[in-house]
């Protein structure tokens, strides 16, 4: 292996350890194969460790590619990428996709299925807040996921929970769903960005004030414009939520968000102008990020409709 070949993986291994996609013990194995002593690898490893450490303070802001007027904080519409980062924000799931893509406790500590995996039960962690205060429980978690059902809900995720034939809770930190049938991907379902869970007002769900239990705290929501969040201090979760505020803007004209950036405006865009990023690389003030997602397009076949001739007649 050539002196650059190895030098660009090497590279590589420690791009990956700052960014969590990689644990020590597998950098320091990968960098020793290279040819690196251990004291070496030990150092990188170190030093690529203490850069991906954040410091807390701070105030962030984010111009993103989507957003509409219709935007609401209701989680059953939410449906583009500028309204799904606002709830990431501020709601938590039962579960979340880690960065190896595995599938994460969060809310739900713990989960275990009946053997036919028609039932699952779900254990919900103890001593989470929600932004107003209120200790999440059980009784919350239902709620949350039955805003999603039934026959009058808009909800984007209703197909989701349509195999939900009973959602009970079990004192104030277990719920018990049960299927009409066996799936044993269940616990990524009820997960999904539309699921988040919020906190029980009166006996009524309460999706109005965007209160949750993630690491920010809504201050203004301006739809389809701006929304507004400080830290919440009392965040359940170690190691996130690092700036004192953030700002997420919607600009969906790429030019506009471009030049938001260039000129200092915002501090991140995302959905970069591939024609355009040539440029971008050449500022030195400009970082270009890119990570692998694990979104992914599909295209479905339908079978009930006849097929077309080449003449575009149904055959």
């Amino acid at each position: 292996m050539s002196n650059d070949t190895n030098n660009t993986s090497i590279k590589w291994l420690c791009g990956q350890l700052s960014k969590g996609s990689l644990s020590r013990r597998e950098f320091m194995s990968r960098a020793t194969s290279l040819g690196l002593t251990v004291a070496l690898a030990s150092s990188l490893a170190s030093t690529a460790l203490k850069a991906a450490t954040p410091k807390k303070g701070g105030h962030f802001r984010a111009g993103l590619g989507h957003g509409s007027t219709t935007d609401s904080l209701d989680p059953a519409t939410y449906e583009n990428n500028w309204i799904s980062s606002v709830n990431y924000a501020l709601h938590n799931h039962i579960a979340e996709v880690d960065t190896n893509g595995q599938l994460a406790p969060e809310l739900a500590e713990s989960w275990e299925a009946s053997d036919d995996a028609k039932t699952w039960r779900f254990n919900i962690r103890k001593g989470v807040e929600f932004h107003n205060g209120k200790t999440l429980d059980a009784e919350d978690v239902a709620a949350s996921i039955n805003h999603h059902r039934g026959e009058d809900t808009k909800s984007a995720a209703k197909p989701l929970v349509k195999s939900i034939t009973d959602i009970k809770t079990e004192g104030k930190d277990a719920v018990v769903i049960a299927l009409e049938g066996g799936n044993a991907d269940f616990p990524f379902i009820i997960s999904d960005y539309h699921i988040a869970i919020l906190p029980l007002k009166d006996g009524v769900l309460d999706w109005q004030s965007g209160d949750g239990t993630a690491g920010y705290v809504l201050e203004n929501f301006d739809p389809g414009v701006r929304a507004d969040f400080k830290r919440n201090t009392n965040y359940w979760k170690d190691g996130f939520a690092h700036f004192d505020s953030v700002e997420l803007l919607s600009i969906t004209d790429v030019t506009a968000r471009t030049n938001a950036l260039t000129t200092g405006e915002i501090d991140a865009m995302d959905r970069v102008d591939i024609k355009t990023l040539h440029l971008l690389e050449r500022n030195q003030n400009i970082k270009i990020a890119e990570t692998t997602g694990y979104a992914h397009y599909s295209v479905p076949m339908r079978t009930d409709t006849p097929p077309f001739d080449d003449n575009n007649v149904r055959m």
